[in-house]
């Protein structure tokens, strides 16, 4: 089960897992389609990072390693 806000009525809405439509799985995040109980259409969900918040790159620890 789902919890989700329809944007079109902006009411929260449960929905089954079987109205899930598609999954994408994406470098940034997962996009889940949804079909909405409340109007009908199929809405995008996205989980994770947004797509414009790139990971910041990793830099290593350097320390000094005593003789």
């Amino acid at each position: 089960m789902l919890l989700i806000t329809c944007p079109v009525t902006r009411t929260d809405e449960l929905v089954a897992d079987r109205r899930i439509r598609s999954v994408t799985n994406l470098p940034t995040h997962i996009a889940l389609h949804v079909e909405c109980p409340s109007c009908g259409s199929v809405h995008v969900y996205r989980t994770g990072r947004r797509r414009t918040a790139a990971p910041a790159p990793v830099r290593e620890a350097r320390t000094a390693v005593p003789a």
